[in-house]
């Protein structure tokens, strides 16, 4: 579809500008957990004075009013705020579906509320598809309170703390075995710099986290995760892994216990993660930390 022809809807996609960015923030708020994405570039755009390239806004069209329907940021990920329940949602969607198949390169996964992530691939899939792996239902979760500390079980385990880059020999193949089993592939093999700067950035900025004990009889990491995602209030987990001789004997509820609390102190006050509906067992170490159910997630994979 050329501009030409977008230029004739009600709606249009276009780079964000500064003047947005207020606009663009209160529009994240509505939902700070789902929206956490696009609420942690427009924040740091604010602060910065500089718009990143991949940071779009959605503009109504009609004479008296040019304000804002909807933002999408589209990095390695797409995520999307556009209308819900509104008499525009579907103009507004499908106007948009448009745009983004016509102005914007394909992500390596489209994420988000799951009513939306969904709506959208259905519109777009036709010259996007096929996906590699669909996943429709996934648990959004979040706790805004300390949880109850949690007993770690009976062998040598030290506290968690944050990961430096002393740590990170021992990190990188933990992280990488998580990335593996979750996306279907090893960044190790592909994209390994891509990967590894990612990792290295967490570490830096201090939003990597590592537990320590007794693995076969040598001190191994048992957990650890990193805070992918910060913006508008609200920490998003990401990178949960137990060590996999470990599982199912209370590491994971014990260091997410923990976790929580160090990354209420050390970055926001909520603390939100997602997790596949299907794995029960995480789902109820997240429970058994105090984390509550709020929403559904779907994750697009190319």
């Amino acid at each position: 579809m050329t501009d030409s022809l977008l230029r004739r809807g009600q709606y249009s996609l276009v780079p964000a500008q500064r003047r947005d960015l207020a606009e663009a923030l209160d529009m994240c708020a509505t939902d700070a957990v789902a929206n956490v994405v696009p609420a942690m570039h427009v924040e740091t755009a604010s602060k910065a004075g500089v718009v990143p390239k991949g940071l779009w806004v959605v503009r109504r069209r009609s004479r008296g009013s040019r304000d804002l329907a909807g933002v999408l940021w589209c990095g390695a990920n797409l995520t999307a705020v556009l209308p819900t329940e509104s008499d525009e949602a579907e103009d507004a969607r499908a106007e948009v579906a448009a745009a983004v198949v016509a102005r914007l390169s394909r992500p390596a996964a489209i994420v988000g509320d799951a009513e939306l992530t969904l709506d959208l691939w259905g519109r777009i899939e036709s010259w996007w598809g096929p996906a590699r792996q669909l996943r429709p239902s996934q648990v959004s979760m979040v706790i805004r309170r300390d949880p109850e500390p949690v007993a770690t079980p009976q062998r040598e385990v030290e506290p968690l703390t944050r990961a430096s880059m002393e740590h990170y020999a021992q990190l990188l193949p933990a992280a990488a075995h998580m990335f593996m089993g979750e996306v279907g592939y090893d960044p190790l093999q592909h994209g390994r710099e891509a990967y590894e700067d990612r990792l290295m950035h967490l570490v830096r900025a201090g939003r990597s986290y590592i537990m320590y004990g007794d693995v076969h009889g040598k001190r191994g990491v048992v957990f650890k995760a990193e805070v992918g995602v910060v913006g508008g209030g609200v920490a998003q987990i990401q990178g949960v892994w137990v060590q996999p001789s470990l599982r199912g004997l209370g590491y994971g509820s014990a260091g997410m216990a923990q976790l929580v609390k160090h990354v209420r102190q050390d970055h926001a006050e909520a603390v939100s993660l997602y997790v596949n509906d299907f794995n029960t067992a995480a789902i109820g170490a997240y429970e058994s930390a105090g984390f509550e159910r709020v929403g559904t997630f779907a994750t697009v994979m190319f």
